[in-house]
């Protein structure tokens, strides 16, 4: 046997092959290890590992439990700069060459020694594939972006996400509106939590660590906004010119941090815009805590407004918590807007045309709402929530090999 062929099989998917009492003692074995205490798991993801996976990997972390990261884009430090310190190990893998996925999943899991595998969408293919594989441990589904809910999907991708939503062995979803959302189409795990785009404890910034105010030079508002932004397609959401020309008409200040540099030159050639150049998360956070207030919007007339964009959380949302400045948000938003309002974290208006013409006073007010913003952001952070996805993760794990011990026994 060859070393190639050695190692082929010293990584095959071993567990698909034991005998029905062999599996029957190797899922009883897996529950009287467990004892309510998880040390390793596998977060995959393909594409390029998004910031939702980073900051839960941070608080998995600060709690002691190594995340063992596999996937096949970009890894944090590469995309973001930094990132990568907060996985145990990091495993890449080729998104074209398939074959060599159950392989290196498999000597993954043999080596870290993982409870389970945490999969993030999108695309759907990789947790597809993985939860596909039966690997003797449970599968768990992060659904970041319910894609039917945005476009039209083929029939391929549209299999891939209902595999994902009615095969996994948890779910994750970002609003109980968006579970709901997802609910209405497929028949989804009832063993599921919702967990937002939350902060980390890693961007709050220290009250010493706060920018001094643009606006105590200029005697203007400064506003922010991060994100996406098209100049090209006026149907769709991220066409934002008409919403920073209503506000540049007010006598706004409006900085915009693009989440890609390009050219933006229909924004940069608006009054009072400034296009910015594209930050990594924790400079993005500090270089914010300079405005009076973030934006928090799409385009509010586009075509075919998704259901989705309604019911989910965005980043910003909570990048603006971090660095301790109120956001200006649409009603139509539903859940961020209900999320603003109830905290007094921001305001929440029907229409850009409707805020306070008055200045002063609305400069004021903004004032106003730091305070409460700074004290309280930390109650909205990865770490400050991440006990609630341990107790999950065992849930999960008990009812996955207690399941499968039942079925087994028959």
């Amino acid at each position: 046997m060859n070393s190639l062929t050695t190692i082929m099989f010293k990584f095959k998917n071993k567990y698909k092959n034991l005998s029905k009492i062999e599996k029957i003692n190797f899922h009883k074995n897996k529950l009287q290890k467990l004892k309510n205490n998880i040390k390793n798991i596998i977060y995959a993801q393909a594409t390029t590992v998004c910031i939702r996976n980073i900051k839960q990997a941070c608080a998995h972390q600060k709690n002691n439990i190594n995340v063992h990261l596999f996937h096949s884009g970009n890894s944090p430090n590469d995309f973001y700069g930094y990132g990568n310190q907060f996985y145990a190990s990091i495993t890449k893998v080729h998104k074209k060459i398939q074959l060599n996925w159950e392989r290196k999943v498999v000597k993954l899991i043999n080596q870290s020694n993982s409870d389970l595998i945490h999969v993030h969408n999108e695309p759907d293919l990789m947790p597809m594939r993985i939860m596909a594989m039966d690997l003797g441990i449970p599968v768990i589904y992060d659904q970041h972006d319910f894609l039917s809910g945005k476009r039209t999907l083929n029939t391929e991708l549209l299999k891939h996400e209902k595999y994902c939503n009615e095969k996994n062995d948890g779910a994750v979803f970002i609003t109980d509106y968006y579970r709901d959302l997802v609910a209405s189409k497929y028949s989804i795990n009832n063993l599921n939590i919702s967990f937002p785009n939350f902060g980390s404890d890693e961007m709050i910034l220290k009250k010493e660590d706060l920018l001094p105010k643009l606006s105590l030079k200029s005697k203007k508002i400064h506003l922010v906004y991060v994100g996406a932004i098209d100049q090209e397609n006026p149907n769709i959401t991220r066409y934002l010119i008409p919403q920073i020309k209503e506000l540049s008409n007010q006598n706004f200040i409006i900085d915009i941090y693009p989440s890609q540099n390009g050219n933006y030159t229909k924004y940069e050639n608006i009054k009072n815009v400034n296009v910015m150049n594209r930050l990594n998360p924790k400079k993005l956070i500090k270089a914010l805590s300079q405005y009076d207030c973030g934006l928090t919007l799409v385009n509010p007339n586009a075509v075919n407004m998704p259901e989705e964009l309604k019911f989910g959380f965005w980043n910003k949302t909570f990048d603006y918590l971090m660095a301790g400045i109120p956001q200006i948000t649409l009603k139509q938003f539903t859940v961020i807007s209900e999320f603003v309002e109830e905290n007094g974290f921001g305001i929440s208006t029907p229409s850009l045309s409707e805020l306070n013409k008055n200045h002063e006073q609305l400069s004021n007010y903004l004032s106003s709402l730091q305070p409460k913003i700074i004290e309280n952001n930390k109650n909205y952070t990865y770490e400050s929530q991440i006990n609630n996805m341990h107790s999950f993760y065992i849930d999960v794990i008990k009812k996955y090999h207690n399941n499968r011990i039942k079925k087994l026994e028959k």
